[in-house]
């Protein structure tokens, strides 16, 4: 399962944005030479009408590389193309992640995960070669249409193997360990490759590793067990057992047996997306998570894609950023173990918004202080969108998390097609764009207030268990309190056991006519 995982993880993190395949290097307009008759003029005059660049530009390549911006000259009037170009790329994901998610649903994770990893790698190569507008958006598109899905149904498969206790460590070691690798390595990957067209290829051929997966990496079990597939979870999970030096009782295989038999004739096991949307307690949720995820996301996108306006270097400033995944990955193990999924997701996300408001009202000339404040909001949004991509996974149940998830990620493939929109108003001020994310990250740090706690909960299953899961929480519920109310369960438990073994040595003396003796009674309760 980890393989599947960092090779996806690896691949998320290496898909080119407008910073490596279309970053504007400095450029001058050639022009002809002219003779200036007469007068004492030393250079143009300001008052001279100007036009547009009719003989091309010249690029200053001494810090950047050959990019597609470049190669076509989509700069001046044509500096719109690459942000248009991004968002069409978020398009494709908001047109396919649903349909995706779906499939993902009803015909298992895993040949999901590898026909989507090949198009977009197939398409991802195949941009290398264009030299069109036209041509290059529409593969940007085509990989857009799998970008969200062939890591999102993976994230999916890794948590539905992983009991409650390790779902923490299972979500975020992998992030924290390879995405913080790929986005400290990308840029200088740019750099030595320098060239856009041959890191396209590079970081896309990648994706074809997933053709490996049907032969190492199992579909997920819990989704088979909920489509009634019996035989086929009882192989995957011997396979398991014998690999941990494990055996499975014939009661476990019994119990499996009976569940699963019991789903063929469940009505539910077909269940969409919509379906989320037919009882209270889900919409409500479905709906929260919908909106944290839509602002998650676009906070996130936009302070990545702002890291090209921090600081001289655009290079060091996206790897000094970057490097702050790895304690915000560390960090967020923590805090959702001590404070809850989602006390650590409306915390992170408010304070983000405050840095990017506190940014916005200072001068843009304080760079250092900029620099400061941008890495700390990068910090804050990367704990957030670490719990947000956890968050549905938990609370949506197994028969519609797929076409769920990937309608709540559709949504945030909304916001990926705004951000470069809410990135590209630097142009007008610097503090344009920084008091955008900070009003709607603090939006979504209150709202998702609504969502449950999920810390030690096993995921439901069926639609029933959806409705009914995590209900009885307040909005402070502490989940460290929950604990010490798990054990006062456990205890009752215990004592609900006593009292029922105590009535059944009665019902037995009475049938009997024979007083159990104390040794017996010691001996049953034990």
């Amino acid at each position: 399962m980890m393989t599947l995982s960092d090779s996806c993880r690896v691949t998320l993190c290496l898909v080119p944005s407008r910073l490596w395949y279309g970053e504007e290097a400095p450029h001058s307009c050639l022009v002809a030479p002219v003779e200036v008759v007469g007068g004492n003029l030393s250079g143009p005059d300001p008052t001279w009408p100007t036009t547009t660049c009719i003989n091309g530009w010249t690029y200053d390549f001494s810090l950047y590389y050959p990019t597609i911006t470049s190669q076509l000259n989509w700069v001046c009037e044509e500096d719109w193309k690459p942000s248009l170009s991004q968002s069409l790329f978020s398009v494709g994901a908001f047109m396919a992640s649903p349909v995706l998610g779906w499939a993902s649903d009803r015909w298992c994770r895993l040949p999901i995960i590898v026909a989507t990893n090949v198009m977009g790698g197939a398409a991802g190569v195949a941009s290398a070669f264009t030299n069109s507008f036209v041509a290059f958006t529409s593969l940007r598109f085509l990989v857009g249409m799998t970008f969200d899905t062939h890591y999102t149904v993976v994230y999916i498969l890794l948590l539905e193997y992983v009991s409650s206790e390790y779902r923490t460590i299972s979500a975020n070691v992998p992030i924290m360990i390879f995405l913080t690798a790929g986005l400290c390595a990308m840029p200088w990957l740019a750099i030595y490759l320098h060239d856009w067209s041959t890191f396209a290829i590079v970081i896309h051929a990648l994706q074809f590793i997933s053709l490996s997966f049907p032969w190492v990496v199992p579909e997920s079990a819990r989704w088979l067990l909920s489509k009634g597939r019996t035989k086929e979870t009882v192989d995957i999970i011997t396979r398991a057992a014998h690999m941990n030096k494990k055996s499975l009782t014939p009661e476990v295989i019994r119990e499996l047996e009976e569940f699963g038999n019991k789903q063929k004739n469940v009505k539910n096991t077909q269940a969409t997306a919509l379906d989320l949307l037919k009882t209270p307690v889900l919409r409500l949720r479905f709906l929260v998570l919908c909106v944290t995820w839509l602002v998650i996301i676009l906070a996130y996108d936009g302070h990545v894609r702002n890291s090209e306006h921090i600081g001289s270097n655009v290079f060091v400033s996206f790897t000094l950023v970057g490097f702050v995944e790895l304690p915000a990955d560390f960090l967020t193990m923590v805090l959702v173990v001590k404070v809850g999924r989602r006390h650590t997701t409306s915390i992170t996300l408010v304070l983000s918004g405050v840095a990017c408001l506190v940014i916005a009202a200072i001068p843009e000339t304080y760079t250092t202080s900029i620099m400061a404040l941008a890495v700390t909001g990068r910090f804050l949004i990367t704990m957030s969108i670490n719990v947000g991509q956890q968050y549905p996974v938990e609370v949506l149940p197994t028969v519609a998390r797929g076409s769920g998830a990937g309608l709540i990620h559709t949504l945030g493939n909304l916001s990926g097609f705004i951000s470069p929109y809410v990135v590209y108003l630097s142009k007008i001020g610097h503090y344009l764009p920084y008091t955008i994310l900070g009003l709607v990250s603090i939006l979504g740090g209150s709202i998702c207030v609504l969502l449950p706690e999920t810390l030690n909960q096993i995921l439901p299953d069926t639609l029933e268990d959806g409705e009914t899961f995590f209900t009885g929480q307040g909005y402070c519920y502490n989940p460290c309190a929950g604990s010490r109310n798990e054990d006062g369960d456990r205890e009752m438990e215990h004592h609900t056991y006593i009292d029922s073994t105590f009535q059944a040595l009665i019902s037995t003396a009475e049938n009997t006519k024979r007083i159990p003796q104390e040794e017996e009674v010691r001996e049953r309760v034990a």
